[in-house]
């Protein structure tokens, strides 16, 4: 069976007056001034790691690694670890 293939394109909207592109193979991103353009770009490379890695078959699957690379990369706060009731 041959492996989905993919392919990435990540606009940042908020930038400056400075073009910023970042390419690889699977992706593109575009736009940003350079805090938010570095952290989209590593955002979407962790995607397109997992991706290659392990290739997800559902959407279910695709938002939790979408979720986890949020999280890798400081884009999504750690869920708060909750307690049971009475503590």
């Amino acid at each position: 069976m041959k492996r989905p293939r993919h392919f990435i394109l990540g606009v940042v909207r908020k930038g400056d007056d400075h073009l910023r592109v970042t390419r690889a193979e699977r992706y593109v991103v575009q736009g940003g001034t350079k805090e938010t353009h570095d952290q989209a770009a590593e955002f979407v490379a962790e995607i397109d790691r997992e991706y290659v890695k392990d290739p997800p078959q559902t959407e279910g699957e695709r938002r939790m690694v979408v979720r986890e690379a949020a999280r890798k990369t400081g884009l999504l706060k750690p869920e708060p670890k909750s307690h049971p009731p009475g503590r």
